[in-house]
């Protein structure tokens, strides 16, 4: 097996979360690792081949674009494939957030999620791995990665419990929030009627289209308040509001503040 490692010093060993290594293996066939009781947590993200994990004595096949968790105390065996043995990127962790994180977030009953649209995110974590920054800044970088990954498979798994044409026009909503998308042309995406798509989305996700967009505008907003230096004003043309006044006036009638006196709070 060849692998490229990345271990951190830890300064800390009692933190409720710690990133102990990172790396990328490209296994041999039939290569296998046994692990009883492990202390840490691992994910990891199979770029190339295939393999099997073995929990509960249960197998379960793991392919390319797969991410798989073991969570920290769960005995467990993982082998490559013997005709188109893994590569993986990982990431080992340690401390009891890392490990309620994954319940938290719903995903200790699968631990293994197709999701080739995250496989950015594991190069960004080896990409970090590697960057002149302090060790206490790679582990911010690091750790707020691994929740972003887990955050983001815990929304896959619940919108492939949803209906594909609710979770498209969910998807096509997120993607145009600078904008406000008519029932008319979510029906166009899929080939139905207004009616149909209003309450379908309903159904699915508890709010109409419009109120979704609404909700989602003033995430963003609360988030750019926070976070950004970004004007009332630049934030308003960034959700799609060219009058900033009204912007505002709507801002307040869903938060119960106005933009300014949110920023306040955060300052």
């Amino acid at each position: 097996m060849k692998e490229t490692i990345k271990y951190f010093s830890v300064s800390e060993n009692d933190a409720p979360i710690n990133v102990l290594m990172t790396g990328v293996s490209i296994c041999e066939k039939n290569q296998r690792y046994v692990r009883n009781k492990p202390s840490v947590s691992i994910i990891e993200y199979v770029f190339r081949g295939e393999g099997s994990l073995f929990i509960n004595n249960k197998k379960i096949d793991v392919k390319e674009d797969d991410i798989y968790i073991l969570p920290a105390g769960i005995n467990h065996e993982y082998c490559a494939d013997s005709q188109n043995p893994w590569a993986k990127y990982f990431m080992n962790l340690s401390g009891s957030l890392a490990l309620s994180l994954i319940s938290k977030f719903s995903l200790d009953d699968q631990l293994v999620f197709s999701a080739p649209s995250l496989k950015y995110l594991f190069k960004k974590i080896i990409k970090i791995s590697y960057e002149d920054i302090p060790e206490s800044e790679k582990q911010s970088k690091l750790t707020s990665l691994y929740f972003e990954i887990l955050h983001r498979l815990y929304v896959l798994n619940k919108d492939a419990q949803k209906n594909s044409e609710a979770v498209l026009m969910k998807n096509y909503l997120d993607e145009n929030s600078e904008r406000i998308i008519s029932n008319s042309e979510l029906a166009n995406l899929i080939y139905r009627s207004p009616d149909y798509c209003l309450k379908l989305f309903k159904r699915e996700f508890g709010r109409t289209p419009y109120d979704y967009q609404i909700n989602n505008k003033i995430q963003i907003a609360c988030s750019l308040l926070q976070h950004t230096e970004k004007s009332i004003f630049e934030i308003s043309e960034f959700i799609g509001y060219q009058n900033p006044h009204y912007f505002t006036s709507m801002f307040k009638s869903k938060i119960g503040i106005t933009p300014t006196q949110y920023r306040k709070n955060f300052n």
